[in-house]
């Protein structure tokens, strides 16, 4: 069972979660859905907005969704 929460929620350490224990990286375009887990990126403030930044290389297909989609999601489990 998995439970969403906010960053504003989230109290983690997030270079343990995405450095150490990873994350899983999901993207969507028109009903086509992938993940592919990864170990680098981030979280922090820009512009007085919180941020999450992923990098994926243009080879994978998960690129290819997340350049024709206005969103994705991040996962951490246990």
């Amino acid at each position: 069972m998995f439970k969403e929460i906010t960053v504003k929620d989230w109290n983690g350490n997030v270079f343990e979660k995405i450095g150490k224990d990873w994350m899983l990286i999901s993207a969507e375009h028109e009903g086509n859905i992938n993940a592919m887990t990864a170990s680098w990126g981030g979280m922090g403030v820009l512009w007085n907005k919180q941020v999450v930044f992923i990098f994926v290389r243009p080879q994978r297909y998960t690129n290819t969704l997340l350049s024709k989609s206005d969103h994705f999601a991040i996962s951490f489990y246990d």
